[in-house]
């Protein structure tokens, strides 16, 4: 008998300043194909999929696929709504910060927050849309924060963007996220990009939605308070140490980058250092910058491949 997935809003394990391992993701450019069960997975330890559901009696099909009509690069994700029949269920296809444990039967969400004291504001990213019947497709973006005092995972911003009818060509979605508390610092990002915008949060097999309906999303991002982008799913994981800083600051990355720049922006999003990088290991002076928070980019030929935060003490 199928065992009912229930979608509990838990953190998954994940070292979130751990950089032994290059991770995929906003740009859908990473694939590997799962042979014994011969479908494709996000080639990403962050973003997942229901694809699995699949592999059991009675399947649903795999709803998330590659696709090789892309806003940029190679590569987009397709998703696509399925149909579980033995419970009559309707399963949105969706991809992000999910994973499935068949040890407690529930699909968890969520990832430790990865960017520090910067606080995204704008989601951003690219889609096409193939409704049936009136359906529609959604993205949506949560932070939230474990509450000690009551128990309880209390959710500080949330933004969903509702995507109606037929749209051919890739379009944009840029828009707020909205804050129901601006001075608690968040310990969870979810990131949910999905088929059926009647998804069920609690419970996905409780979803409405029309069986065969398609979206594509490609370049999923976020931007933090100074305008800075943040990478979703950095290409390249990034270790600062000592953070803070106050003469010199070693970056260690996941692989190998050729060349690079560590750009270095003020809390008004001016640019005001840029550091050559080369290899997985580089050291740079922070002698010179004014106690406070800083933003970094890493590039590599102007190519993003990861953003955050650290701050330099006197």
């Amino acid at each position: 008998m199928k065992k009912i997935i229930t979608l509990a809003v838990i953190l998954f394990c994940f070292a979130a300043n751990s950089y032994s391992q290059t991770v995929y993701g906003g740009d859908f450019e990473h694939w590997k194909f799962i042979s014994q069960h011969n479908y494709y997975e996000p080639d990403s330890s962050l973003f997942g999929t229901l694809n699995i559901l699949d592999t059991i009696p009675t399947p649903s099909g795999v709803t998330v696929h590659p696709c090789d009509t892309a806003h940029s690069g190679n590569y987009s994700v397709r998703l696509v709504t399925g149909y579980i029949s033995l419970v009559a269920a309707v399963i949105p296809g969706v991809i992000g910060t999910i994973k499935i444990d068949w040890a407690t039967s529930q699909a968890k969400l969520g990832i430790p927050y990865p960017y520090g004291t910067a606080k995204p504001t704008r989601f951003t990213g690219w889609y096409k849309s193939y409704p049936l019947n009136g359906d529609s497709s959604a993205a949506v973006v949560l932070l939230s924060k474990w509450n000690n005092t009551n128990h309880r995972r209390d959710t500080l911003a949330y933004s969903k963007v509702t995507i109606h009818g037929t749209v051919t060509s890739w379009t944009q979605f840029d828009v707020a996220i909205t804050y129901r508390d601006h001075t608690t610092q968040p310990d969870s990002l979810t990131m949910l990009m999905l088929s059926c915008a009647g998804f069920n949060a609690t419970y996905m097999l409780g979803s409405v939605g029309q069986v065969g309906s398609m979206a594509m999303f490609d370049d999923i991002n976020l931007t933090d308070v100074s305008g800075v982008p943040l990478k979703v799913i950095p290409s390249v994981n990034v270790k600062l140490s000592p953070n803070p800083a106050s003469q010199l600051m070693k970056i260690e990355m996941g692989s190998n980058v050729t060349n690079g720049s560590f750009d270095v922006y003020d809390a008004q999003a001016k640019l005001i250092r840029q550091y050559p990088v080369n290899g997985n290991v580089s050291q740079i002076s922070v002698s010179n910058l004014s106690a406070g928070s800083y933003f970094y980019k890493l590039t590599e030929n102007n190519k993003l491949l990861n953003s955050g935060t650290f701050m330099v003490t006197r």
